[in-house]
């Protein structure tokens, strides 16, 4: 499994907690974030939120990007049939690709290398046609 980075996750968790809440509390969703090393954000709804920034993605959605990588690790916020939402913002956080729980089967998980790991780590392999794709701006 790959070693956390620690400067990666403060650069960007914050950021991307502060867009999704601010999203969620415009559409009437109440929200709080406390570090529980479980979910993200907790909502006032039976749903969990998980965010990140793919840092490489900078404005459209390139074609060729025919999936969306989620960290396997992410694997333990399913536990016991728990339902949330994926989400992944681009580099400025002015757009986001949603996955929903539903949609990280098992079957998807595949290691895949990357600039940080080129021996690869598992990732879900998620279709790009089953992502949402919202724009924050």
């Amino acid at each position: 499994m790959p070693i956390f980075n620690k400067d990666s996750y403060d650069r960007c968790d914050s950021k991307a907690k502060e867009v999704w809440r601010k999203y969620l509390e415009e559409k009437g969703i109440y929200t709080k974030v406390f570090e529980d090393y479980k979910a993200d954000i907790q909502a006032l709804h039976p749903y969990f939120h998980e965010v990140e920034i793919k840092s490489s993605w900078e404005n459209v959605w390139p074609p060729h990007w025919k999936t969306l990588h989620i960290p396997a690790r992410k694997k333990k916020y399913l536990d016991e049939g728990k339902k949330g939402f994926f989400i992944v913002f681009n580099k400025n956080c002015t757009k986001a690709k949603i996955v929903e729980s539903k949609n990280m089967d098992k079957d998807f998980i595949e290691n895949i290398p990357n600039r940080r790991y080129p021996k690869g780590e598992p990732f879900y392999n998620i279709p790009i046609h089953l992502t949402k794709e919202v724009d924050l701006t």
